[in-house]
């Protein structure tokens, strides 16, 4: 089988259920921006792997995440998901895996030192990499809001997993970084920077 079609050489492109659409189409926005999350937290695990004393990130529970996000990618990119779902092509989202991201987000705060300052994205490279999947999964979150007149199902499980999600993915972040042992930088407004605040955290 090739990898290219040349099918969508006319910037148009096939939904699951065979409706063609413009690539430009709010339902592709949407399954790309979760597509590119998927793909960016893969460069955080990577990321950990790889790092002098890595192994800061769950591994296990990351992966899953990744299985998560390929399932809600095929809801927003199937024509008819009701009927992809019941014919078992596509599987279903279990709103359990909502409670899954609160309990590992409350066991993460347990670790933590209290927020009390905005933080700067940065510290490993584990740690930044998962900023940026943080706002990636915000853009995710976005694309999705837009299609709720037209798929209001997605307020079911898909949106809310996916505004969880990116609550985990802040703190994870944090607690990533101070297992590097990275110290966190805070936003320091200017009338705080005149007194001399140099915006440092904990670790």
């Amino acid at each position: 089988m090739k990898i290219y079609t040349r099918r969508g050489d006319q910037g148009e492109t096939d939904l699951f259920g065979g409706a063609r659409v413009r690539k430009d189409d709010p339902r592709v926005a949407a399954y790309g921006a979760v597509d590119e999350l998927n793909a960016a937290l893969g460069l955080a695990l990577a990321m950990d792997e790889d790092e002098q004393g890595g192994g800061h990130l769950d591994g296990q529970r990351t992966a899953a995440i990744q299985e998560d996000l390929f399932t809600i990618g095929s809801r927003l990119a199937a024509a008819d998901p009701a009927e992809a779902t019941e014919r078992g092509t596509i599987p279903p989202l279990d709103s359990s895996r909502i409670q899954d991201l609160e309990e590992w987000i409350d066991e993460l705060d347990r670790e933590l030192p209290e927020l009390d300052a905005f933080i700067l994205p940065g510290g490993s490279r584990a740690g930044a990499q998962l900023h940026v999947a943080r706002t990636i999964c915000r853009r995710a979150e976005r694309a999705i809001t837009r299609l709720l007149e037209e798929r209001p199902d997605l307020e079911d499980a898909v949106l809310p997993y996916v505004n969880r999600l990116s609550d985990l993915l802040f703190t994870l972040a944090r607690a990533v970084n101070r297992r590097a042992g990275s110290r966190e930088r805070r936003w320091t407004p200017q009338r705080e920077r005149a007194d001399g605040s140099d915006g440092e955290g904990s670790t």
